[in-house]
């Protein structure tokens, strides 16, 4: 019998009786066999010396003399020989073209730190096959694994080590690459932006704000923060424009009127307006009372649902009578939707600048499709409701 054969038989055997540390390292050496890992050669001399401590019972279990078997062992598997490579590398990948690839002997503190991390990475997974843990090839996980060169001794290709120094570099000058709104002799101007992109048209501070907003901007200089604190503007205004682009901002409509939302609408045009089932006509009074007050024409509101008449013939009635019916054209400012996404919206190819769910109820997966990853999404409800809705979380 080879030496794992005795191993196995000695873990799943109830009447052998083993101390706490023969236990673990039984458990343990069982648990490998079975997933075809051979022992490495100090663990094959462990396993031989716990075997003697048993060999009396085991010889009366297995009806032959366990001693012959532990004289010359034999083993089923090949000594394993341990990897102490500590190499960072590029590799060519299926999914992700390429890949960094990040391979150690094991150490549980590092395995630690990458699973604390992961949400940080676009993909960081253990690879069976190559042995390695394989990350996307994005910046965030160069500067994780760059740092581990300066303080746990790995190496790396050069390729890699090319394309860390490059991560380095952003890192430390920021503001020299991310795209933001500054200031150049108190005009606003945009910085590190593609030559493709349009020139920025306000010359007014807050609009040149809320422009870059619309662009895909979140980043501005210290001297645009502190334009704006000095306008005393909306606090649900400035936290809007600190809201970052995965980020949703809440604002409870039972504490706040919604001409919170004036200059939001005013500059983020067009927007799309989501009522909830069941209060349609209330919200759509209010929401309309409030543009009305904005100055936006009934003739660029586009409400693209109706009721049916049975169960609230006087909100049709109140689109009718306001004309509210018009079609979405490049003038409309605001459409109003509800529990689905009408395909007028879709074929008009409108783009909206925010999207603004005023209430709760079911929605149809197209809407969250539709609106779920816009980066600005402000839910104008009731707070007492905000966790009990699928949609609000998304």
């Amino acid at each position: 019998m080879n030496i794992e054969e005795l191993i196995t038989a000695l873990a799943f055997t109830p009447q052998v009786k083993l101390n706490n540390w023969d236990s673990q390292m039984v458990y343990s050496f069982s648990d490998q066999i079975g997933r075809g890992n051979g022992f490495t050669e100090k663990q094959a001399g462990v396993a031989v010396r716990i075997l003697r401590r048993h060999t009396t019972l085991l010889s009366s279990l297995i009806k032959q003399d366990v001693e012959k078997f532990l004289e010359n062992p034999i083993y089923k598997y090949p000594f394993r020989k341990l990897n102490n490579l500590k190499m960072i590398s590029i590799i060519d990948h299926d999914v992700y073209s390429r890949a960094i690839k990040l391979e150690f002997p094991y150490n549980e503190e590092l395995v630690k730190s990458i699973r604390k991390h992961r949400d940080d990475f676009s993909h960081a997974a253990w690879d069976p096959e190559k042995k390695a843990w394989i990350f996307a090839l994005t910046e965030g996980a160069a500067h994780f694994l760059s740092k581990l060169m300066r303080t746990d001794e790995f190496s790396c290709d050069e390729e890699f080590q090319n394309f860390a120094d490059q991560t380095t570099v952003i890192c430390d000058h920021m503001g020299e690459f991310v795209p933001m709104l500054a200031l150049d002799q108190g005009k606003p101007v945009f910085l590190n932006i593609s030559k493709n992109m349009p020139d920025l048209q306000s010359t007014e501070i807050l609009g040149a704000v809320f422009e870059a907003r619309r662009r895909g901007i979140f980043t501005w200089s210290e001297e645009i923060t502190a334009h704006l604190d000095s306008l005393g503007l909306n606090e649900n205004v400035k936290k809007f424009l600190q809201t970052e682009a995965d980020e949703d901002l809440h604002i409870n409509c039972e504490k706040t009127p919604i001409s919170c939302l004036s200059a939001i609408v005013e500059h983020m045009s067009p927007c799309l307006f989501v009522i909830p089932g069941g209060s349609e006509f209330a919200k759509l009074t209010q929401a309309y009372e409030f543009l009305q007050t904005q100055g936006i024409l009934n003739e660029r509101i586009s409400v693209m649902f109706r009721l049916d008449s049975k169960i609230d013939e006087k909100f049709n009635i109140f689109v009718k009578e306001n004309k509210l019916n018009s079609p979405i054209t490049e003038n409309t400012k605001v459409v109003f939707i509800s529990s689905k996404l009408p395909k007028p919206v879709l074929k008009s190819n409108i783009k909206f600048n925010a999207v603004i769910n005023m209430g709760f109820g079911g929605v149809h997966y197209s809407i969250r499709e539709y609106v779920g990853n816009h980066e600005n999404l402000i839910y104008y409800t009731e707070k007492k409701k905000e966790k009990d809705s699928q949609f609000v979380l998304l």
